[in-house]
């Protein structure tokens, strides 16, 4: 089990109960981690005005050689939201999740992106386990904040 990360008040927090944390026995951690952690990314892929590549400290020290943190969802903190760059929050949002396919923890993951009245994005995963069970994560995301959807 590790430390459990969930969405309160519309940030990522943790809990204490009892002098310690409380753990996450499920993926929700895993889920947030992975889209939520900025992936460093080439001089390429680095959004207009921008330098700083970002990246996870802890990938100096993979445990898998190349292994990579995070997902590109940041690159797209400024974008207009249009098609495109609802197409671009899907194919991110696999990306940044295609590590459980690899170790086992899921056997398909399916994202779709949206926007509510607002214009906020709204990410809808189902994450499919081996064991027939079908995790689902409805997330409103913009530059600013975080919800469960």
């Amino acid at each position: 089990m590790d430390i459990g990360f969930l969405i309160i008040d519309d940030c990522i927090q943790t809990l204490i109960e009892s002098g310690d944390f409380v753990s996450d026995s499920g993926i929700e951690t895993a889920v947030l981690i992975s889209l939520f952690s900025d992936k460093r990314v080439n001089e390429s892929e680095l959004p207009p005005g921008t330098t700083e590549k970002r990246g996870w400290w802890g990938d100096m020290f993979p445990d898998v050689i190349n292994d990579k943190i995070g997902s590109k969802l940041w690159t797209l903190e400024r974008e207009k939201v249009t098609q495109q760059t609802l197409a671009a929050v899907e194919t991110y949002a696999v990306e940044a999740l295609d590590w459980m396919i690899e170790d086992g923890v899921a056997t398909r993951i399916e994202a779709t992106a949206s926007t509510d009245q607002y214009n906020h994005v709204i990410l809808s995963l189902s994450i499919y386990r081996p064991e027939s069970e079908v995790n689902r994560f409805n997330l409103t995301w913009d530059a600013q904040e975080l919800k469960r959807a």
